[in-house]
């Protein structure tokens, strides 16, 4: 069964949409294969008080 995944900050200057309206972040969207074929996605929201700027990067 597909799902919608939000991925977002905690405790961010503003409170992130995951109703599937617009979010002011601007977050990324990843299609996410099911065992079964079906399609997911994963929904990562960005912060806006810039803690990925020191979060070390994952290859």
């Amino acid at each position: 069964m597909p799902q919608t995944v939000h991925v977002y900050p905690n405790n961010d200057l503003i409170e992130h949409d995951t109703d599937g309206g617009d979010c002011p972040c601007g977050p990324t969207s990843e299609p996410v294969l099911d065992a079964d074929g079906a399609c997911g996605w994963v929904i990562t929201h960005h912060s806006l008080d810039g803690r990925e700027a020191n979060e070390p990067e994952v290859v």
